[in-house]
């Protein structure tokens, strides 16, 4: 079948120029794509479709734009052969203006239909920050390129791909297809109907109006309960849903949740003749109304052609009947009886039109808690019980969440589809940007590699060559490992440099992210890579860093060994031996870890003190000791980790963006000559100089005394024999002291790392957005390939929101309820009950020990007087 575009105009006025020219204004547009043989019939039904008026009440007069030798003019569609003299014409894209008047004294009522005011619209997209917003219908249409979810499914209705043109305002409309601006007197229909439909409300048959608040519903031709206007359609890349970014604000989501969560609530109306796209869209509009009105319906009737429902509760007088059109799929209400006459006490608590769907487009605007987290199951759990007074159970509650999320962010299998041209754009926004997409043999995702340019060229510049990698678990539907490569600045703050995604953490993996991480960065002096102790990272530095040095994370060192040993103190002593500076104290420390435990000594041995030990590494670690860099990562994309992977990336990339913009800001803003951190450092040192004892020994070699110890400081070779003025390339406190002694500026003895210009340059490249996807411009042959779904995918079972603690975050201690004392539990408890004396708290004799035959206190079923061959 052939299909052609049109635009919908609705909600403006007609307005005429000086010149006679006409033209319609201040309306709302919807793109959609429909047959060629479209009839006058089936246009009228789309048009109810999108603006929803009571056919009862109000009629609808359609014209379009035609254009003339010189000017424009008004062409009315009352026919068949209006409608294909529209279609025909040679244009770029026909447009149907929506006039709406009222069965009345014939007033044209400007458009804004009464019963559907508050209907929801939705702004435009705003660089890569994707946030949809809502507002009312009076404000006024928007760019509805950044629609939610809401699909529209009809054989005539076909949704239009990215890049064409749809759902932009009237007069963007007029400009894109080179019209004048023609305007017209208002025109209104005078026809007299002599029944109003609010004298009809008591009849059998006859339509009801029902206003209710709305929720979020897919694929509804009115305005259900929570849900969009009915102008909002989705448009969809790759013939699926569209993918909307939040952005990243104080390192967590950044919705404007003035707009998702205060947005005054929609109202529907359910009457006589309305329309619903398929039978489908129809049964969901009516369960989001029993969930609102807290009744439960059943189909007592349904077919191809007849849907009745009636009441769960029998002889109820409620009912709905709707049939279909002649043609199409389209659903009429012919009857609505919207009176009860069950009593309330047979309502469920557990309502059986609470589906997932339902409740996930219900919760979908609302996905976005204050506090900047993802809304939770529980949250689902509780929003159900206090808006509907609906008990709903967790794993439906999971399931909404996660049909929320697609419905907000799009699917994963668009992600990956998408993955090519996304990275397309990213490199070419941001020049220097490295990407890397592996895929198997028959077009399965395996490995995405990102590097921002701005990220690389800060790194080779202005950073420490110090690199922590770790990798974290996806959440999505995929699961699947995330690779992380970051760096420390001269500020003590996190300094992103590279992503990767993988299937899991193994020899391929990683060796795949390494030889991605230097393709990017290249040949670094002096580099040295921190990680935990997992195998695959110190091969894959091996293999493909051989110049690099490998060490491994002190805290992950120390955590091994409580776990090991089961002893805290063995731990401590360590990590004070990891941190030494100089020989004397690492081997203080170790010999005091030989007394104190000989195999944690022996432990510490074997690992090899020069990948935990500062003071026997081969290269500079400065003050980067831990991993703590890459473990802020995955901290701030806690809940980002189960987006889909596109989204995953562009919300990476939109979190830079807000770092690198913020972090110049600040930069610029500084006072000193040094960062903020090195400052307070320099600070906390020169506290402890007025105490020191200088003594010159020449010009640039001192000797610095305190608390009968004795140092020796060479300014010009920047060394202590302390060892921190060498191993950190900043001043420790004999040097600011003997710098003190020659009146030397501190700022000349701290390496240019530290330095408050070296961190502007740092970030002195900003990160561009992306943009939408439907004005990308990408090649051929990148927007062609096909990445489909990864082989993995994520265990069965209920998904674990958090991490398995550490030994040392345990801090909860085991007690009895029995006697109310530590190490043991009740079925093992000896001990007599607690008693009410002082503090102590009442054991309630429930929660005593009780025998199973007598029921008695004091004894077990083992030990029980009656039980048989227990009697004396």
């Amino acid at each position: 079948m052939n299909r052609v575009r049109i635009v919908i105009s609705y909600n403006g006025r007609w307005e005429q120029l000086p010149d006679g020219s006409q033209r319609f204004v201040g309306s709302d547009n919807q793109g959609m794509y429909v047959s060629k043989d479209m009839t006058y019939e089936e246009l009228v039904a789309i048009v109810h479709t999108i603006v929803n008026y009571d056919v009862n009440k109000f009629n609808i007069d359609l014209s379009s734009i035609s254009i003339v030798p010189g000017s424009t003019c008004r062409t009315f569609i009352r026919n068949d052969n209006d409608v294909q003299f529209m279609l025909g014409e040679d244009r770029v894209i026909p447009q149907v203006c929506v006039s709406v008047t009222e069965r009345t004294a014939g007033n044209v009522i400007g458009n804004d239909i009464p019963p559907l005011e508050n209907t929801q619209q939705l702004g435009s997209f705003s660089g890569s920050n994707q946030v949809f917003t809502q507002r009312s219908a009076t404000e006024g249409g928007g760019n509805m390129c950044g629609v939610p979810p809401v699909a529209v499914d009809h054989e005539d209705l076909v949704e239009p791909q990215f890049g064409d043109v749809f759902g932009c305002r009237n007069e963007q409309y007029n400009e894109q297809n080179n019209y004048p601006n023609p305007e017209v007197d208002n025109e209104a229909n005078n026809e007299q109907v002599n029944d109003r439909v609010d004298d009809l409300q008591n009849v059998d048959e006859d339509p009801a109006q029902i206003e209710t608040r709305g929720r979020h519903v897919q694929g509804v031709s009115c305005t259900p309960l929570d849900m969009p206007g009915p102008s909002e359609v989705r448009y969809n890349v790759t013939a699926s849903a569209t993918w909307v970014i939040p952005g990243a604000d104080s390192y967590s989501f950044g919705i404007d949740t003035t707009s998702t969560l205060a947005t005054p609530e929609p109202r529907t109306m359910i009457y006589k003749g309305q329309f619903f796209p398929s039978k489908k869209d129809l049964k969901r509009l009516v369960g989001h109304f029993a969930m609102h009105h807290n009744f439960e319906w059943k189909v007592k009737r349904s077919n191809k052609t007849t849907l009745h429902l009636v009441c769960i509760i029998d002889d109820c007088t409620w009912k709905l009947r709707a049939v279909r059109r002649d043609e199409g799929t389209y659903f009429q209400v012919r009857s609505f009886v919207n009176e009860h006459s069950c009593p309330l006490e047979e309502i469920h608590r557990r309502h059986r039109q609470a589906s997932a769907v339902i409740i996930g487009e219900v919760v979908a605007p609302r996905l976005q808690q204050h506090d900047g987290r993802l809304m939770r199951p529980k949250d689902v759990i509780a929003d159900m019980k206090t808006m509907y007074g609906i008990q709903i159970m967790y794993s439906k509650a999971h399931d909404a969440l996660q049909y929320a999320l697609s419905l907000t962010y799009g699917t994963h299998e668009e992600a990956f589809q998408l993955l090519p041209s996304f990275a397309y754009v990213l490199e070419q926004q941001n020049p220097g940007t490295i990407t890397d997409l592996q895929c198997t043999d028959d077009d399965k995702f395996l490995y995405f590699f990102m590097s921002l340019g701005s990220s690389i060229r800060g790194f080779r510049r202005c950073i420490r060559p110090v690199i922590a990698v770790d990798g974290t678990h996806l959440k999505g539907r995929f699961g699947g490992t995330m690779f992380v490569a970051t760096a420390q600045d001269g500020n003590e703050q996190v300094y992103p440099i590279a992503f990767g995604y993988g299937d899991s953490e193994n020899n391929l993996s990683w060796e795949w992210f390494l030889e991605c991480l230097r393709g990017a960065l290249g040949n670094i002096d002096d580099l040295v890579f921190i990680s935990d102790r997992h195998p695959s990272i110190e091969a894959g530095i091996s293999k493909v860093f051989p110049y690099a040095t490998h060490t491994i994370c002190c805290w992950h060192f120390g955590e091994n060994m409580k776990k090991r040993f089961h002893r805290k103190d063995v731990a401590d002593i360590m990590n004070d031996a990891a941190r030494s500076y100089s020989e004397l104290k690492y081997n203080r420390h170790m010999e005091e870890l030989r007394k104190l435990h000989k195999a944690a000594f022996d432990y510490a041995i074997a690992a090899g003190p020069h990948k935990w030990s500062r003071v026997h590494c081969p290269l500079r670690r400065y003050r980067v000791m831990t991993t703590n860099v890459a473990e802020c990562i995955n901290s701030c994309l806690k809940f980002a980790r189960q987006l889909p992977l596109m989204t995953l990336a562009e919300f990476i990339r939109n979190m830079l963006q807000k770092w690198f913009h913020d972090r110049h800001a600040a930069a610029r803003s500084m006072r000193h000559r040094l960062t903020d951190a090195a400052h307070l450092v320099i600070l906390k040192r020169v506290e402890k100089c007025g105490f020191m004892t200088v003594n010159p020994v020449d010009w640039n070699i001192f000797s610095v005394r305190h608390k009968g110890k004795q140092w020796t400081v060479d300014l010009a070779r920047k060394t202590c024999t302390c060892n921190k003025f060498q191993m950190d390339f900043f001043p420790c406190s004999h040097a600011l002291a003997a710098a003190r002694e020659r009146n030397l500026d501190f700022t000349s003895l701290c390496a240019d790392y530290y330095k408050r210009e070296t961190l502007i340059d740092a970030y002195s490249v900003p990160i561009m957005p992306v943009g939408h996807p439907s004005s990308w411009v990408v090649p051929s042959d990148i927007a062609a390939r096909v990445v489909l779904n990864p082989k993995t995918k994520r265990q069965s079972g209920r998904p674990m929101e958090g991490r398995h603690a550490s030994s040392s975050e345990r801090t909860t201690t085991q007690s009895c309820r029995r006697c109310g004392q530590p190490g043991h539990n009740s079925r093992r408890c000896s001990n007599p009950p607690m008693v009410n004396e002082g503090p102590s708290r009442i054991v309630p004799e429930e929660y005593r020990r009780k025998c199973s035959i007598c029921h008695s206190i004091g004894h077990n079923k083992q030990t029980c007087p009656y039980k048989e061959g227990n009697q004396t």
